[in-house]
């Protein structure tokens, strides 16, 4: 590089570096701003199934009924998401735009989260993935979705960054158990991240570490408290856990099918026996597992089918006409997970930072869990946040060596 162009690049590092912090408030901005225009477009229309079952659930537990369908009490679904909710129906009557808010302010707090995390590496890595994040076309759409992806996003980065935290001061280990407690009651599959958060702790700080985990335990053990005397039944988190086995493993399950495959033939057998929803759950999980044993193989190409399809940029939606643009998904999230993975090949020539590592596993551990059900985009949103710190760390690892070269 000529002395003028190391200059301009010198320059350009420092304004980036001094001002990222103002840069990322500005993003958390812009966040609100195009997710919450896009919430007021679509006001209180319920465009999927899924909508309509947590807002059910929510008006149930608003109206005094408990967690539950009608006058049946369930643990069908995974119970954070409701209780999120909650308070915004009770201060808003109901209001579908008020609760679409929620997804709304969640995603402005995960760019603030992405970007502290993203600062490990370095001021202008910060920067840089609190803009990605807050413009992220999937992560706009999903925010305004009654869906309990985006408030995961945000807890598993509150996990994350006070997990990190823990390791100088163990008591930021009591706010890290706290979101992943509540995390696993929203998404139950990131359960096992918390044990990745503990590894990377390290055994030098064994007090913070088993902090996090009791922490972690509180809420999730609350919940099996409620499922055993309402339920009468040891259910850890939810009872959903059955369908959603056996509608990634059966004879006519692909690695995209997801829930559009049809297993009406088990669902009519499970209610001529009159099972209750804790006896489906197990009904189905058998049946889903007596398929994996009897077909190995089958199974086995299957899973890895599922594996692929957790970076696939277009879904087989049950609700038809509503998916995002496959072009624009497309376009910005294959450039991103090229990076992220360049991040890894790298990893001789410049070497993985602890952060690095943490992500790198947390995404992994988390697409081999999800494909043992079944895999969706909207499954996969809050390891886009990840995705996108490692892409910049690789930009941030290449503007290091073109400023220094």
């Amino acid at each position: 590089m000529t002395d003028i162009a190391l200059r301009k690049t010198a320059a350009w590092y420092d304004w980036l570096t001094e001002h990222s912090r103002r840069i990322a408030q500005v993003a958390v901005g812009l966040s609100l701003l195009l997710a919450g225009g896009y919430a007021a477009v679509l006001g209180g229309q319920l465009r999927y199934s899924d909508e309509h079952v947590y807002f059910q659930l929510t008006e149930s537990l608003a109206a005094g009924h408990g967690y539950a369908f009608g006058a049946d009490p369930t643990a069908y679904r995974p119970p954070g998401y409701p209780f999120l909710l909650l308070p915004v129906h009770f201060l808003t009557g109901g209001s579908v735009l008020a609760m679409r808010l929620v997804g709304v302010l969640c995603l402005a707090g995960a760019v603030w989260f992405a970007y502290l995390l993203a600062r490990r590496i370095s001021p202008l890595a910060g920067a840089l993935v609190a803009v990605v994040t807050a413009v992220y076309p999937l992560f706009i759409y999903t925010a305004n979705a009654l869906y309990p992806q985006i408030p995961a996003l945000l807890l598993l980065l509150m996990t994350l960054e006070f997990g990190l935290r823990a390791r100088d001061r163990w008591t930021w280990a009591v706010w890290s158990g706290l979101a992943g407690g509540f995390l696993t009651i929203t998404v139950p599959s990131f359960a096992p991240t918390l044990i990745l958060v503990v590894i990377f702790i390290g055994w030098r700080a064994r007090k913070a570490a088993a902090v996090l985990l009791v922490a972690a335990a509180v809420i999730p053990g609350l919940w099996c408290v409620r499922n055993a005397l309402v339920m009468h039944a040891f259910i850890p988190v939810s009872t959903n856990n059955g369908v959603n086995l056996l509608l990634g493993n059966n004879p006519d399950a692909t690695g995209g099918s997801g829930t559009s495959v049809d297993v009406s033939a088990y669902e009519n057998e499970a209610k001529a026996r009159k099972l209750d929803e804790v006896q489906i759950d197990h009904f189905y999980s058998g049946k889903a597992v007596d398929w994996i044993t009897e077909h190995p193989g089958q199974a086995a190409g299957l899973y890895v089918s599922k594996v692929a399809n957790n970076f696939t940029y277009s879904d087989t939606l049950k609700t038809e006409g509503q998916g995002a643009s496959d072009v624009l998904a497309a376009l910005t999230y294959y450039p991103l997970l090229a990076l992220a993975v360049l991040r890894v090949l790298l990893w001789r020539r410049f070497p993985l930072r602890r952060l690095d590592k943490l992500l790198v596993w947390t995404i992994v551990l988390n697409v081999l869990l999800l494909a043992v059900f079944f895999t969706r985009i909207r499954f996969r949103v809050p390891l886009d946040s990840l995705t996108i710190v490692l892409a910049v760390s690789t930009v941030a690892v290449w503007w290091d060596r073109r400023r220094t070269a």
